[in-house]
């Protein structure tokens, strides 16, 4: 099925309610922690409910709204009703902790916060300086029996192609820059092109396990599924449904599962591991962080299973896809561009690069953000002649197909998620003992990634690195929390430490 962008159909919210009208009864999204399922007609009800709920909270067109939620309906409902309202939605990856999150708000001062209720204490440092809504999960007067009572429609207006539709979390305060701007042209431009890359069908059954607040759950599974009319199964991670992850794929009949290379590395040694046996599961596909030949070759061999090796970023959701199917697929690339993009290859100065050269991956297409949220005018920084500049390193065969080559960019990427490693920096040298902090990701079979950092001591000081460790669990989430804290007399030089 091809749909277009014209009537109202401006909005990928629009085809919630063409599909609760066309296909009324089809399960849409499944819930697997709380049992719960909804039909693409009672999603849209409850979509059209939670506008109701904004135009009583009193926000309007292009005000932004930003949401700490897990992966949960509430998340998906909220995501769809701020499209549908004209309002900017900003989610929040969950694992980040408040002062993290709040550091980034003093700046960007959004309309209202979402926070789930259970957070409720950690939070409160918000209360003073933002509107904060607290979303209750799954207890009596819930969230979701509060949107009952305000079901109906709610008629959605046309939107203008460079219209605003989220602003996606991209790194952190120290770096520069960061809140990526995505517009509702680009989504209507970018999530096609991913259905028909993938050959994707309103047969499909996606199976979610990825976190909602970065974009590859969404971009990849959640809304392509939307736009075709599939059906979605919701984990609330895969740490908890690891032990299951395959019986919730033959049972639930998945067709298409996205991963990260840790998850990956995790169903490979499991205790007790079985083989997958999944027939409606043709690949797997796996982004969000560097793909090794040698686990993409050792999971295929366990489980019979090819594995797709995905490439895209935040500024332009997914740019490549490497076909496991197609006819002489050879592992360890990222594969051919989306029909939206097109992709060269550059050099310092900007140039174009011939076949087979090394150089920087640049990207263009009506899928390529439009700026940075926070920070705009350094958007141009990124951007040459048409072309943004990823910051990662690629080649191009004589047959199209691109492989990734590393980062041009100082950046760990751990467990899938980026980390800016100035923001681990910035924490550290803002204790008083700390005159110079230097942050490096060093490699690591499980993670991707682990995280060493150096420091020098004011004037012979010295601090255990238990202590150290302790005053950045209190202002980093704990997955940027360095593994290894190593006192030198000298930054210089620790970059090949």
């Amino acid at each position: 099925m091809r749909r277009t962008m014209k009537g109202n159909f401006g909005k990928l919210s629009s085809f919630l309610g063409l599909h609760g009208r066309e296909r009324p009864d089809k399960p849409f999204l499944i819930e697997l922690k709380r049992k719960l399922s909804f039909t693409y007609r009672e999603f849209d009800s409850l979509v059209g409910a939670a506008c109701r709920l904004f135009l009583s909270l009193g926000l309007k067109k292009g005000d932004v709204i930003s949401a700490v939620l897990d992966n949960n309906s509430e998340f998906c409902i909220l995501y769809f009703a701020s499209l549908r309202y004209g309002t900017v939605f900003n989610p929040y990856p969950y694992l980040l902790i408040a002062p993290e999150i709040k550091r980034d708000l003093d700046i960007l001062k959004p309309k209202i916060v979402f926070v789930q209720e259970e957070r409720k204490a950690e939070f409160g440092i918000l209360e003073k300086e933002q509107s904060v809504y607290y979303v209750r999960i799954g207890a009596a007067g819930a969230f979701l029996s509060d949107l009952a009572g305000r079901r109906g429609e709610f008629p959605e207006e046309d939107a203008d192609p460079g219209d605003i539709a989220c602003l996606y979390h991209s790194s952190a305060p120290a770096v520069e820059p960061r809140g990526v701007l995505y517009s509702h042209e680009n989504i209507m431009a970018l999530v096609p092109s991913v259905a028909r890359g993938l050959k994707l069908s309103e047969r499909d059954n996606h199976l979610i396990v990825l976190p909602l607040g970065h974009t590859a759950a969404l971009n990849y599974s959640l809304l392509p599924a939307v736009f075709l009319g599939a059906s979605v199964v919701l984990a609330d991670s895969f740490w908890n449904v690891r032990n299951d992850f395959w019986n919730i794929i033959k049972s639930r009949r998945i067709t298409y599962a996205q991963v990260v290379p840790t998850v990956l590395f995790i169903l490979l040694h499991l205790p007790g591991r079985r083989a997958a046996a999944a027939p409606s599961l043709k690949f797997m596909g796996c982004g969000s962080a560097p793909l090794s030949l040698g686990l993409q070759s050792d999971f295929e061999a366990a489980f019979g299973l090819p594995v797709a090796n995905l490439y895209g970023l935040t500024e332009t959701g997914p740019t490549h896809y490497d076909d496991p199917l197609a006819p002489g697929w050879k592992r360890g690339n990222i594969g051919k561009p989306l029909d939206v993009n097109r992709v060269v290859i550059l050099d310092e100065k900007g140039s174009g690069l011939p076949d087979g050269e090394t150089g920087e991956i640049a990207v263009q297409g009506d899928n390529v953000f439009p700026r940075y949220g926070i920070h705009g005018e350094l958007t141009g920084r990124h951007i040459r002649n048409g072309f943004f500049c990823t910051g990662d390193l690629g080649v191009r065969n004589r047959d199209g197909v691109f492989g990734f080559r590393g980062l041009k960019k100082r950046l760990i990427i751990r467990g899938g998620i980026n980390i800016h490693p100035a923001e681990i920096d910035e924490i550290l040298t803002s204790h008083p003992d700390i005159r110079e902090a230097w942050t490096k990701g060093i490699p690591d079979d499980y993670f991707g990634e682990l995280i060493k950092a150096f420091v020098v001591f004011r004037g012979g000081r010295s601090v255990p690195e238990s202590r150290l460790k302790d005053f950045c669990k209190e202002r980093l989430s704990p997955i940027k929390v360095p593994d290894f804290i190593i006192p030198v007399p000298d930054i210089d030089g620790v970059g090949e430490s």
